[in-house]
C-alpha cells in the first residue's frame, strides 16, 4: 500500500529501520555519512543496508561537512540526493551531479523573517527543501507563512508532527530514525504511528 503523502525518513542507521520503511513505501532513506558526527554510517554499513531494500531512493546528509568531505564521501557511497544545511555551499554542491536537498532551521524570529528569500533563492538550485523548528511558538507563524508557497521546491514538514498532525500546506513529511534496542529488535514508535495513519486505504 502506498502512503498520502511524500515521506523522508532521516538517520538511518539500522537495516530493521531501512527494512520496515521501504515496506511501508517510504520514498526517501537518509544517512548520516559525515565522518566527523556521532551517527555516522560507514561506506560498508551504508552498502549492507541498501542492498537490502528495494524501491526508495537514498540521501547522504552532510550536517556542517566541509564542501570537501561531501565530494570525498558520495564517491564512494551510492546516493540519488546529497542533503546539506549550509546555504554558503549550495551552489558548489549543485555542481556535484546529484540533486539537493536542503535543510532550513527556523529557530527564531530572524530565522522566519529570512525562510521567503532563502525559498526564493533554492527554488533553482534544489529539489526538497526540509523546513525544521525546536521553537514551539513559531509552528503557526511558520506554517502560514508556508501557505504563500508556490514555488518549484518540494517542502517537507519537520516539526510539530504527532499522531494528528495536520500537514496544513506541506506536499511532505520528514521523520527521524531511532536507535535499535538491539538487532533486530526495535521498536518503531512514533514513525509507525504516523505511517499507519498516511497509508492509504
Amino acid at each position: 500500500m502506498a502512503l498520502k503523502t511524500f515521506v523522508k525518513i532521516s538517520n538511518i542507521n539500522n537495516l530493521s529501520d531501512a527494512r520496515y520503511c521501504a515496506g511501508m513505501m517510504v520514498d526517501v532513506l537518509g544517512f548520516n555519512i559525515d565522518s566527523s558526527s556521532d551517527t555516522f554510517v560507514s561506506e560498508s554499513d551504508f552498502a549492507e543496508i541498501t542492498n537490502w531494500v528495494a524501491g526508495v531512493k537514498f540521501a547522504g546528509e552532510f550536517h556542517g561537512a566541509s564542501l570537501g568531505d561531501i565530494k570525498s564521501a558520495i564517491k564512494q557511497y551510492q546516493v540519488n540526493y546529497i542533503e546539506i544545511d549550509d546555504l554558503s555551499i549550495v551552489e558548489q554542491v549543485g555542481l556535484l551531479g546529484k540533486p539537493l536537498i536542503i535543510r532550513l532551521a527556523i529557530n527564531s524570529e530572524e530565522d522566519l523573517s529570512k525562510l521567503k528569500s532563502n525559498l526564493s533563492y533554492l527554488d533553482e538550485l534544489a529539489k526538497i527543501v526540509i523546513i525544521k523548528s525546536s521553537n514551539e511558538s513559531l509552528f503557526s507563524q511558520i506554517d502560514a507563512e508556508l501557505g504563500y508557497y508556490n514555488g518549484n521546491l518540494r517542502l517537507l514538514k519537520g516539526y510539530g508532527i504527532v499522531k494528528d498532525t495536520n500537514l496544513g500546506n506541506y506536499p511532505g513529511i520528514e521523520l527521524e530514525a531511532t536507535e535499535e534496542d538491539r538487532p533486530g529488535f526495535k521498536d518503531y514508535g512514533q514513525i509507525m504511528d504516523i505511517l499507519e495513519l498516511i497509508e492509504e486505504d
